[in-house]
């Protein structure tokens, strides 16, 4: 997609856009042709409008050309935003509307620069169910209207649902094509994805000892930021052995829920207590911002987490890093990699082993019984989702408590023993495993589906329809 955009040059081969050879040497040049990418890290400046983030790079101006045309630029964009149901305020500032609202900013961009092929990259890991729902009714409108979409997920059932045709690339390479998507066996798709994959179950027994144990509570636990109330007499605990989700629609106090626990956000109101020693390991919502130093390779990134790293020898770094490669599956060229060269998946692979058994020896290891995990598979691929699948039960199952926030139900739903609902900052109900597992058809075991009419039940209350 980077060589679609204009971003990369191919070594060989050639592109055809329309019937006719291209070259580009830049994005710029893929715009020209009418080509749009909405990136799975969005491109937007926070403290812009939705109107200034629109036109950056393509503004119009007034008759005399020295200054931008806000007005006229704002009804264009409000045209197009009524026209799609994008449902977006051109005034508003990117900091201050949600995730789902940022991707339609992006697509916004898109549509404003008049393009017909539309490439998508992991467009729903960042939507709750009724937010995918809705996008995908715009993706139909788009097709209504003759545009030609590229998109690129690794949720199998959308794959089913949205696609007209399916291709499946696994190590650079082509090696499965469907030309009818009603026709497609999820079964198969999956192994097309994977290959041969090992058997992920984990099959390690849970720690006895730990039952029944408080790791953590929050007790009435509020928050007010900028005189908006984030967190509304919050009550939760985590149980040692315990992988307690969080479903909810992104910007109900998810982030200000993992800042108490984590220490970031001290002005809250409420009890907060900690009945456990050790400490508390996080692995971030955005890797990219929050994860790693991109610049830093994998031992350098994994030692970050010691006090004392900061003096440790190369060769102690390069075994680090040997360590986590072999361990963790990670593909890498050589250990002296940036990370920024790693793919999504392998990234948060390191990520996930520095912040639970980071294969460092005991001199430099420090035991956190509490892990945050926050969207710990958005934006990578089966396999990897599998591998930290399997290392999130096992963390579990060696009796760590897991704080598992994702806005993926059936993530939550496959692996959590309680799901509690936030919403506008409360927890509205919390669901103990047996209330929910005879809800998952575990057919395919690389990605259980589950059923519709639960899912239904828990939009429902992530979107404030039902009340308590």
């Amino acid at each position: 997609m980077n060589i679609l955009f204009g971003i990369h040059k191919p070594d060989s081969g050639y592109l055809k856009v329309f019937g006719t050879e291209v070259s580009f040497k830049s994005p710029l040049d893929a715009i020209e042709n009418n080509i749009g990418m909405v990136h799975q890290h969005f491109m937007l400046i926070d403290d812009f409008t939705v109107l200034e983030n629109v036109i950056l790079g393509d503004e119009i101006t007034k008759s005399k050309g020295l200054s931008i045309d806000f007005k006229k630029a704002g009804i264009v964009l409000n045209e197009i935003i009524d026209k799609y149901d994008l449902g977006l305020d051109v005034n508003r500032l990117i900091s201050e509307i949600s995730i789902g609202q940022q991707q339609k900013v992006e697509i916004l961009k898109l549509l404003y620069r008049r393009s017909e092929i539309l490439i998508f990259d992991e467009p729903t890991a960042v939507l709750s169910p009724v937010e995918v729902e809705h996008f995908f009714k715009i993706i139909n409108s788009f097709k209504a209207d003759g545009k030609t979409i590229i998109f690129i997920t690794h949720k199998l059932n959308e794959v089913k649902h949205i696609s007209d045709r399916v291709s499946v690339l696994r190590k650079s390479k082509l090696v499965y094509e469907s030309d009818n998507s009603n026709e497609l066996n999820i079964s198969d798709l999956s192994k097309a994805i994977v290959g041969d994959i090992n058997d992920i179950q984990n099959s390690e027994k849970r720690n006895a000892s730990v039952k029944n144990v408080e790791a953590l509570k929050l007790d009435d636990i509020s928050l007010t930021v900028n005189e908006v109330k984030i967190l509304n007499s919050l009550d939760l605990t985590l149980m040692k052995g315990e992988i307690h989700g969080i479903c909810g629609v992104e910007g109900n106090g998810q982030s200000e829920l993992v800042d108490v626990i984590y220490g970031l956000q001290k002005n809250f109101e409420g009890n907060y207590k900690k009945l456990i020693p050790g400490g508390i390991s996080l692995v971030p919502d955005d890797r990219k911002r929050k994860g790693f130093i991109k610049e830093f390779n994998i031992g350098e990134n994994i030692s970050l987490k010691g006090a004392n790293l900061n003096f440790l020898p190369s060769k102690k770094i390069n075994k680090i890093s040997e360590k986590i490669i072999s361990d963790n599956d990670v593909r890498v060229s050589d250990l002296e990699s940036p990370m920024s060269e790693l793919s999504g998946g392998n990234q948060q692979k390191v990520i996930f082993a520095r912040e639970t058994d980071s294969g460092t020896d005991s001199e430099t290891d420090s035991e956190n019984n509490i892990l945050i995990l926050v969207h710990p598979t958005r934006g990578v691929d089966i396999n990897a989702t599998a591998f930290i699948h399997s290392k999130i039960i096992s963390q579990r199952n060696e009796g760590k408590a897991v704080l598992l926030i994702s806005s993926d139900l059936d993530e939550l739903i496959s692996l959590s023993d309680r799901l509690s609902v936030l919403y506008k900052g409360e927890i509205l109900k919390t669901f103990n495993r047996d209330e929910f597992s005879r809800f998952i058809k575990s057919d395919s075991e690389i990605e259980p589906e589950t059923d519709p009419e639960f899912l239904l039940m828990l939009g429902k209350l992530m979107t404030g329809i039902n009340d308590k």
